[in-house]
């Protein structure tokens, strides 16, 4: 069966947990999979088409802009002046210190919004490069990117939140260990394609 739509992985999920009494608890159970593949603090899942880029405007006077439609973590923030895009340097929210003086912001950090250093001293076109979460899997979105190209977590995602409700501790750690591994893969597929295969180091001479 192919692992190509929400009702496909749900039959995949009853066949390969061997348990005919879970049909009306997989939508809680896909759910779970999907919250842990960006919210979990071990792999946080990154997928090339998860990138994406916004504008929005920041207004004279302002230090703060609302975060886009799905956001989970920002790759780069820049402002255009007429002389040309302006990068805008992340600091962590202890970090940063801000200003009372307007000007062009040269940090940001982001909590529940973007915060900017110092008021804008103009109106400002910001660009904002971003990781977004796709769509959740329903009934009436039967399939997203994830799905359609790495399934493989959707399955062991699900499988892994099956057994955390069932009890099922050896199994759980073996859904678990699944599931962050198909992460980790689809990362370093995402960071291979961002920026190559790592260099190779020759040395010249014999081994034993």
């Amino acid at each position: 069966m192919a692992l190509d739509s929400y009702s496909n992985l749900k039959a995949a999920v009853i066949d390969w947990s061997h348990r005919n009494d879970i049909a009306d608890k997989l939508d809680d159970f896909i759910a779970v999979a999907e919250q842990s593949m960006f919210s979990n603090p071990l792999m946080p899942l990154q997928l090339r088409q998860m990138e994406t880029r916004a504008t929005a405007t920041l207004t004279a006077g302002e230090m703060f802009l609302a975060l886009p439609d799905g956001y989970l973590d920002m790759r780069r923030l820049k402002i255009s002046l007429a002389s040309g895009d302006y990068e805008v340097v992340f600091k962590a929210p202890a970090e940063i210190e801000t200003s009372n003086i307007a000007g062009i912001p040269a940090y940001f950090t982001v909590t529940s919004q973007v915060e900017f250093d110092r008021p804008a001293s103009d109106d400002y076109s910001v660009e904002m490069q971003y990781f977004a979460k796709p769509t959740g899997l329903s009934s009436s979105n039967t399939t997203n990117t994830i799905l359609a190209s790495h399934s493989t977590a959707y399955l062991y995602g699900t499988l892994w939140a099956v057994f955390v409700w069932s009890g099922d501790d050896i199994k759980e750690q073996q859904y678990l260990s699944r599931f962050l591994g198909a992460i980790e893969g689809i990362n370093k597929e995402y960071t291979r394609g961002r920026f190559g295969p790592a260099p190779v180091m020759r040395m010249k001479g014999s081994f034993p």
